[in-house]
């Protein structure tokens, strides 16, 4: 076996850094890519699972309240992992909407959940978007 010379030493070791970093970009740029994928689906989840819970949710002011709550802080930790400007602002404005929704009483809890459904619809294709 022959040894590499100290005069080569540099070259082959600036040849074997170059081959590790290209693969350690291409394995960032898969993670990225994970990331972005479970986002979708995340943010796609949370939207869906609560527009099909207001509904049922439009009698109970507090328990709607705390559910548009909850999908909107999930939302926001969903666009911080999503390491895409696209689907994170889409995910932040769906979580804007759910924040400026206000329930107070029961008839407001109604026309919450329709805006709620309406808003939902509109945003998650906008999110299905920037997933595309």
């Amino acid at each position: 076996m022959r040894l590499i010379s100290r005069r080569h030493a540099p070259i082959a070791t600036a040849a074997l850094a170059a081959v590790l970093l290209t693969g350690c970009s291409e394995i960032q740029e898969v993670n990225n890519a994970v990331d972005k994928v479970q986002a979708c689906a995340e943010a796609a989840k949370i939207a869906t699972d609560l527009a099909g819970k207001v509904v049922g949710l439009a009698t109970d002011p507090a328990a709607l309240e705390k559910a548009l709550n909850e999908a909107a802080a999930n939302l926001r930790s969903t666009a911080e992992k999503a390491g895409n400007t696209t689907l994170e602002e889409a995910a932040n404005g769906l979580a804007k909407t759910y924040e400026s929704i206000t329930v107070e009483n029961a008839n407001n809890a109604v026309d919450a959940a329709q805006k709620v459904v309406t808003d939902t619809a509109q945003h998650v294709s906008s999110i299905t978007a920037a997933c595309g």
